[in-house]
């Protein structure tokens, strides 16, 4: 048994595991944000292949890739310290390259770099609208297939040119991607916006009976970004995008939470208040009638009035208050059926009502539905009725 153990312990050694592949920090070309642009007249450099051979490009045409990289030794890894004067241009290093395709456009990138792209903290991920109308499968096969880009990360669809948004130089961050996805954050947190990472965005392609939705960006200046609706997709291309405010009402429509939103309600001519949600709740019920689904969705939202026009508004008064609520009630509800109405002329299901009539009515959906395409068209002219409950709890505090 001793002269076992020498052999026991050699063999043991064997299977410990090293740092044989590892890589240094400053090793790597660490990509933050990537942006893809349609390449208008730009010519690609011949790395790939030689200039008289004629390459296809991907359905989107020739691609455009901006990458924000991380200058190492720049990125805070605190507070900022007062005195300090670096900013965006000294934390970060904005490259771009142009390629048949996506894949070909980040090898091209490569090219102009000493060290391996990372892509383990890519923050955020920006296409233009035209990139997202002609279609999204290529950057979508891109980052599934590329292991380390996470499904935390964001996507994001920019109105104008994606690489604009990598220019913005935010006073509150020195790394704009870095606030970019922090914004993004801060919004789902402060119940402005819906949980859309990427992850969910594949999930929500792969359905049969559901259509996926995206934050929609707009530059406003060099130092500011706003989010200005979520685009909705049909399949993998972009055929709409929805109004700011709209938001809102698609977060009561899936019952997000916390609330935080707010909506002007007008009381007559004269007299508004503002209404901000801080509970949301949701049900969706389906049934056949006449042979055709129907759905009834139950809306709820509790909330605070926390402004008002006209001082002759009475908070104290219970009537006052029932009629806000009656009032609220009728707007949210026909805004919520707008915004049902307006996908529904797109044949895009971002609600996944699909999934709810493939899981409760099986029976049906194996007979009439059976595919996406089928429940598109179905889905164009479904009955939906909407009925909101809107509670006011609170209306501030007044001195006496």
């Amino acid at each position: 048994m001793k002269q076992c153990k020498p052999l026991l312990l050699l063999m043991s050694v064997l299977l410990l595991s090293g740092c044989w592949d590892r890589m240094e920090v400053e090793e790597r070309s660490t990509v933050l944000g990537l942006a893809v642009d349609i390449a208008e007249g730009e010519k690609e450099d011949p790395i790939n292949h030689p200039d008289e051979i004629d390459i296809p490009t991907s359905g989107i045409g020739m691609i455009e890739v901006t990458a924000q990289l991380a200058v190492p030794g720049q990125i805070p890894l605190g507070p900022s310290q007062g005195g300090s004067q670096s900013g965006p241009q000294d934390s970060v290093w904005v490259v771009k390259a142009v390629g048949h395709t996506l894949a070909e456009a980040v090898n091209n990138l490569q090219q102009q770099l000493s060290s391996t792209i990372f892509l383990g903290h890519l923050k955020i991920f920006i296409i233009s609208d035209e990139v997202a109308t002609r279609g999204i499968d290529e950057i979508i096969d891109f980052m599934k297939r590329n292991p380390e880009v996470r499904r935390d990360a964001w996507l994001l669809v920019n109105g104008e040119r994606a690489d604009e948004t990598l220019k913005v130089a935010p006073k509150l961050e020195r790394i704009p991607a870095l606030y970019l996805s922090n914004m993004l954050d801060n919004s789902i947190k402060m119940g402005k916006l819906p949980k859309i990472r990427v992850g969910m965005f594949y999930i929500a392609l792969e359905n049969e009976g559901q259509d996926g939705y995206l934050p929609y960006l707009t530059v406003k200046s060099k130092e500011n970004i706003q989010i200005s609706g979520v685009g909705y997709f049909r399949q993998n291309k972009l055929v709409g995008h929805t109004q700011p405010y709209q938001i809102a009402f698609l977060n009561g429509l899936i019952g997000h939470n916390p609330g935080g939103s707010t909506a002007v309600v007008k009381l007559s001519d004269e007299q508004t208040v503002q209404f901000q949600s801080t509970k949301r709740k949701s049900d969706y019920k389906v049934s056949l009638v006449a042979g055709k689904p129907h759905f009834e969705i139950s809306v709820d939202v509790k909330g605070n009035i926390t402004g008002k026009n006209d001082n002759r508004i009475d908070l104290n008064n219970t009537a006052t208050i029932s009629n806000i609520e009656e009032i609220a009630e009728k707007a949210f509800q026909k805004e919520m059926e707008k915004l049902i109405e307006e996908t529904q002329k797109k044949e895009s299901d971002i609600l996944g009502l699909g999934e709810y009539v493939r899981s409760r009515m099986r029976s049906y959906w194996d007979q009439e539905v059976k595919t996406k395409e089928k429940w598109r068209e179905i889905y164009k002219d479904l009955s939906v009725d909407v009925k909101v409950k809107v509670k006011i709890e609170g209306v501030g505090l007044k001195a006496k």
